[in-house]
């Protein structure tokens, strides 16, 4: 990317932040915000970086803080990979978990995957516990976010005289 590249995106990144400020209604739109601010200020920090160092074109590989960022997830990828234990795939109280995860409308990952074999150790009755915990949340999630049941708006008939005429309020 080129300097005027790196300056558009700022500006339409810069344009995105502000839209998006104008309304925040709840925590989704927050996040909204913040990612937008975020990525506003990292095209920021590149076009400082890219006077500050004398660049005509950004590159990732001349940026220190990409390559501060692939030199520890290269560190900490071992120890992700490391750090979950192989297990059977078809251990019952793991497959309760998921099954309570599916029905809640989730499609497990692979990190669900990993702490329901975890979990796995533990008795019936908390595997039914946790199960029911993770249903209950969801059902609890739907009642926030359905909408509320139609109403019809109240309305006021003025009174009528015994003779047919209006009569004003008092």
């Amino acid at each position: 990317m080129n300097a005027q590249q790196v300056q558009e995106a700022t500006q339409e990144a810069e344009s995105y932040e502000r839209q998006r400020s104008r309304v925040c209604d709840d925590e989704g739109d927050a996040a909204v915000i913040q990612a937008a601010m975020d990525e506003h200020k990292e095209w920021r920090r590149i076009g400082h970086l890219m006077t500050e160092l004398g660049l005509t074109a950004y590159h990732p590989d001349h940026d220190p803080i990409v390559q501060r960022r692939q030199r520890w997830e290269q560190r900490a990828r071992p120890v992700r990979a490391t750090a979950v234990p192989e297990v059977p795939a078809e251990d019952p109280h793991a497959l309760t978990l998921l099954t309570a995860l599916r029905r809640a409308g989730l499609q497990p990952t692979e990190a669900d995957h990993h702490t329901a074999h975890r979990l796995a150790h533990l008795d019936p009755h908390t595997i039914a516990t946790i199960s029911g915990w993770i249903e209950a949340a969801h059902t609890t999630a739907l009642r926030r976010t359905a909408p509320p049941p139609p109403s019809r708006p109240v309305v006021r008939r003025p009174p009528i005289r015994p003779e047919g005429g209006y009569q004003p309020p008092q």
